[in-house]
């Protein structure tokens, strides 16, 4: 995992060097060519669709709603500095009249000049309108995901959803990736999940899975034909239908777990 000032990666594949998108691009096209994908298969697909667009969109709630936290922090602090320090100078207005105490004159004067040395020492006014403005761009972000993920159900078309559903991937991809390293020197907001390279490896986790799928499969079949042992056949069999529950049913709770919990602090 790789904290907010490093680039956000979606890599689909390490040893390929062109583009991770344009690479799942060419294996949709490939894989549609000639003949339609089962049914079943395209639900799947288009379930992992919608919730990996949800992780992204709860990824950047978090990161919004961080940088949002941190704006108010920021402004909270800048407007107290600015309030003891008003305060305090009037106070040396006032107390003239009714001590003439130098002393605690003086003393007044001094916690106003610290509080105006600690308010610019550390601009909170410009942390604060600079942390707001990264929120709001991480808003822009998050909306443009939901609207795409709004649309995504009218896609009739597979190979048009799919097609579309990586490029928007890539897009975003390419925005935070741009936008992170904008915003690196001010990345004060902590938040340790790598949304993209956290799918990817579920992603990876579901090929090395239809690859044992087919494995299991064609042994099962040789056997099968050969009619070989059966208590081999039984445990494949079983071990068949294991792999395809969790074909069906991806593991993205180590994602959506941390970062529904953060959302809940900033709420």
């Amino acid at each position: 995992m790789s904290s907010i000032s490093s680039c956000d990666s979606y890599q689909i594949s390490v040893e390929n060097e062109d583009e991770p998108y344009i690479k799942q691009l060419d294996e949709l096209e490939e894989e549609h060519s000639g003949s339609d994908s089962s049914t079943d298969n395209y639900a799947e697909k288009t379930k992992n669709m919608k919730t990996e667009l949800e992780l992204v969109s709860l990824y950047l709630k978090c990161k919004k709603g961080g940088y949002n936290a941190a704006y108010n922090q920021h402004k909270t602090y800048s407007d107290a500095l600015l309030f003891i320090s008003l305060m305090f100078s009037g106070s040396l207005v006032v107390f003239p009249y009714f001590s003439a105490e130098k002393v605690a004159i003086s003393s007044l004067g001094v916690l106003t000049m610290f509080c105006i040395f600690f308010k610019h020492h550390y601009n909170f006014d410009v942390s604060s309108n600079r942390f707001q403005t990264v929120s709001l761009q991480y808003g822009k972000i998050l909306a443009n995901v939901e609207t795409f993920l709004s649309k995504l159900v009218y896609f009739s078309n597979k190979v048009e959803k799919q097609t579309a559903f990586y490029e928007k991937m890539r897009e975003i991809e390419s925005k935070l990736c741009d936008f992170n390293e904008e915003t690196a020197p001010i990345s004060t907001v902590t938040n340790e999940i790598n949304v993209f390279s956290s799918i990817h490896s579920v992603e990876i986790k579901q090929i090395e899975l239809q690859n044992r799928y087919k494995k299991v499969k064609r042994e099962i079949d040789k056997i099968k034909a050969k009619n070989g042992n059966e208590t081999r056949l039984q445990f494949l069999k079983e071990n068949q239908k294991i792999i395809k529950d969790e074909i069906k049913n991806p593991d993205y709770s180590f994602i959506r777990i941390p970062l529904e919990q953060e959302s809940k602090v900033y709420l």
